[in-house]
């Protein structure tokens, strides 16, 4: 039996040797004949991973059609449609592809959420040339793309000065503007299979300063654990309503007074080091595996919960040019990454994308996982010039 990996590139790389290590074959779609995640596939198929139908035709042509145990992908926004398309082809359980763009846009979820009442933020799509309508809006709001990843081009915006120095700078012609909730936010990752939702963690998540929306650092477990039914509850609400079978379904929330409001909600892994490394390392559990088993089994595995802390915390650079740094060793490291190397450009992150580094440790306790970590940073001897 062959698994589909929608995507072959670096991230894809721990779904695609959980799916080896289960023992089936894999099937890799990426448009980059050199993608790193080739090495482990069986068959190779070059092409993009948005072309759904294209790729359809491709693996008929491979003569695997009856034998495709099922498809996944590590990747967001369309690379999910793409899957959605797949598995109603192959009869595989999956989203409705006829309902997955009202996952993947933020407007549309937004409305059919407000529908079935499901907590979140107020907020409106407003066009660019509708801003002098806005004179009168009530300030700190949130400002973001429509569709969007690694929270590029969110903001806090404090004046309609900024507002309107904001609209000017992005491309789009649309953007969301959203009620700003001030509270702790956390990140809930969890699975849907035969219709229901489980979890597998939940983290809670540090921000940069204002105005701009970086994650600094993930804590898991979260404080806000104790309120794992009622965002167990929640996690099944988004389930119903948008009739999903089996996928991933990561949230992220804000709790405020012990409310819960949706920030947003995706059928995807998630990214953030947390499936990959920190949620193995502190409940002994490979989240791809357990997702792989459930579809494809039906024997759904909920991780145990454990005592032990895990600290993803990302090292953020500053404006000016990477000159040197050591990697660090330690037996409560789980893993150390540096996203630059020597004579880049460094700026001061915007988004997720422009962070400089990750450490991740673990530990009996935060405070321990996080002091190590700390060590850590400082054993890297960073100098930025």
């Amino acid at each position: 039996m062959f698994i589909v990996s929608i995507g072959a590139g670096k991230n894809q790389i721990p779904l695609i040797k959980a799916i080896k290590e289960l023992g089936y074959s894999i099937i890799g779609i990426d448009k980059n004949p050199l993608a790193e995640g080739f090495q482990y596939c069986d068959i190779k198929v070059i092409e993009s991973i948005y072309n759904y139908h294209d790729i359809y035709l491709l693996l008929k042509e491979q003569l695997v059609f009856d034998d495709i145990a099922a498809v996944v992908t590590r990747s967001y926004g369309q690379a999910i449609k793409t899957v959605a398309y797949l598995s109603q082809q192959f009869k595989l359980p999956y989203i409705d592809f006829n309902t997955v763009d009202d996952l993947i846009d933020k407007s549309s979820f937004r409305t059919i959420a407000a529908i079935h009442n499901i907590p979140m933020p107020h907020g409106f799509i407003i066009h660019k040339k509708d801003l002098h309508k806005l004179n009168t809006l009530s300030f700190p709001c949130i400002i973001k793309p429509p569709k969007g990843h690694a929270k590029q081009s969110v903001m806090i915006i404090d004046s309609y000065h900024e507002l309107c120095s904001y609209m000017k700078s992005v491309k789009q012609d649309t953007v969301l503007i959203e009620e700003y909730i001030e509270g702790d936010e956390i990140i809930v990752l969890g699975f849907v299979h035969n219709r229901t939702f489980y979890i597998y963690d939940i983290s809670d998540k540090i921000l940069n300063a204002k105005p701009y929306f970086v994650d600094r650092m993930h804590v898991l477990p979260s404080q806000y654990y104790i309120m794992y039914p009622e965002l167990q509850k929640l996690g099944q609400k988004i389930t119903d309503t948008f009739a999903l079978q089996a996928t991933p379904l990561l949230m992220e929330c804000i709790i405020r007074n012990n409310s819960i409001y949706l920030i947003e909600a995706a059928c995807e892994f998630g990214g953030e080091y947390l499936a990959d490394y920190a949620i193995p390392a502190r409940l002994k559990s490979n989240v791809f595996k357990l997702f792989l088993q459930a579809i494809i089994t039906g024997k759904v595995n909920v991780p145990p919960k454990s005592s032990v802390s895990a600290i993803v915390k990302y090292i953020m650079g500053r404006n000016g040019k990477l000159v040197s740094y050591s990697m660090p060793k330690n037996n409560h490291l789980i893993h150390a990454e540096m996203f630059a190397k020597p004579g880049d450009i460094l700026y001061y992150p915007k988004n997720n994308h422009e962070r400089l580094g990750v450490i991740i440790t673990k530990g009996k306790t935060v405070e321990k996982a996080l002091q190590t970590a700390d060590t850590l940073l400082e054993q890297m001897h960073i100098i930025i010039e």
